[in-house]
C-alpha cells in the first residue's frame, strides 16, 4: 500500500508563493479600505444634504411661521388699539419700509 503524503503546512505554502503569513488579513483590510473610500465618496454628500434639509425643516421653518404669526398678531393688536384697520396697516407699513430703507443703505455696493 502506498502511503498518503502529508499535507503541507499553510505557512510553508504561503512562503513558497511569496506571500506573508498574514496575507488573508491584509487582503481583508484592503477590501474594507476600498469599500470605506467608495462609501465616503458616494454617501458623504447625501448625508450632508439630508442634514441640511433637517436643519432647514426643524430650524428655519418654525422661525418663519413665528414671524408670520407675529406680524398677524401685530396687525390685529394695532387694529384693536387704534380702532381702524388702515391705521394699523399704515403703521406697520411705515415700520417695514423704514427697516427696508436701513437695510438698503447698508448693503454692499
Amino acid at each position: 500500500m502506498a502511503e498518503a503524503s502529508e499535507p503541507k503546512d499553510e505557512a510553508t505554502t504561503a512562503s513558497m508563493l511569496g506571500l506573508s503569513e498574514d496575507w488573508p488579513e491584509q487582503a481583508a483590510d484592503a477590501v474594507v479600505n476600498a469599500v470605506d473610500k467608495v462609501r465616503d465618496v458616494t454617501t458623504g454628500p447625501v448625508i450632508n444634504i439630508s442634514r441640511l434639509l433637517a436643519y432647514l425643516i426643524f430650524g428655519v421653518f418654525p422661525l418663519v411661521i413665528m414671524l408670520v404669526l407675529g406680524i398677524i398678531a401685530a396687525v390685529r393688536g394695532l387694529e384693536i388699539a387704534t380702532g381702524r384697520a388702515w391705521a394699523a396697516h399704515g403703521i406697520l407699513g411705515l415700520l417695514f419700509v423704514s427697516l427696508g430703507a436701513i437695510a438698503w443703505s447698508r448693503r454692499a455696493s
